[in-house]
């Protein structure tokens, strides 16, 4: 989502340097839409801009000028769309420095435990698959401003579940549980091969066998994961990532 193509964005780079943010009524929900699918985000951006009490702001392919949109908006709501998780996590820790004010609502196309769990963990408010209802955004967007205490899901029950059972299931070997408390100490694979006496490759194959088997995306999945299934130490280390 780096590269923007000229007239696919309702709110350039320039217009944001040059432009103020709406004066909206204090009960308009301002939505900051970013897709790098152009047809969904109009899409999007028509169904929104129908509803009552929503104004959507800015609508963006690319996390760069996303990230000026939200610091010159002052959005409500970031409709954040992705496709896998890569990057997924950085991108909203950039844009909550961008906007703490906003709630961070994913648009899925693939909805796994594992990676609902991590974005939830980064701070997101809300989870929906791109398949899921104009009504369920719209509710979505509203509830978002009425409390900041709840999270909001839109996605397939029996994903969630499927993942939930695997990972009660899994076997770590011993040496498998020692990296992946290791990891949980937010130590490096470096780190990780000088304290069990092994090369960087053998941590890394072993951080790889342990992803497969918990169905994990990321480190911190694989080590939430683990708690979940009573594999290793629930308690959280000092200086452990999140």
């Amino acid at each position: 989502m780096d590269n923007v193509h000229v007239g696919q964005s309702r709110t350039s780079v320039k217009s944001v340097s040059a432009a103020a943010s709406p004066v909206l009524g204090p009960q308009v929900s301002k939505v900051l839409l970013i897709d790098e699918e152009a047809l969904f985000r109009e899409g999007l951006c028509s169904l929104l801009s129908d509803a009552q009490e929503i104004a959507v702001v800015g609508d963006t392919e690319a996390m760069s000028d996303a990230l000026a949109l939200a610091g010159a908006r002052d959005p409500d709501v970031i409709l954040l769309g992705i496709r896998d998780a890569d990057g997924a996590t950085m991108a909203v820790h950039h844009l909550r420095q961008a906007a703490p004010q906003a709630a961070i609502v994913i648009l899925g196309a693939h909805a796994n435990f594992g990676l609902v769990q991590e974005l939830l963990s980064a701070g997101v408010r809300g989870f929906l698959s791109r398949t899921a209802s104009g009504h369920e955004l719209i509710a979505t967007v509203r509830a978002c401003r009425e409390s900041n205490r709840r999270v909001f899901l839109a996605v397939p029950p029996e994903a969630l579940l499927l993942s939930r059972r695997q990972s009660n299931d899994v076997r770590l070997t011993d040496r498998e549980r020692e990296v992946l408390d290791l990891t949980a100490c937010a130590m490096s694979n470096a780190q990780i091969a000088a304290s069990l006496g092994l090369s960087e490759p053998t941590v890394k194959r072993h951080l790889r066998n342990i992803f497969s088997k918990l169905g994990a995306v990321s480190r911190i999945d694989a080590v939430n994961k683990a708690r979940a299934a009573s594999l290793i130490s629930a308690r959280r280390p000092t200086g452990f990532f999140s």
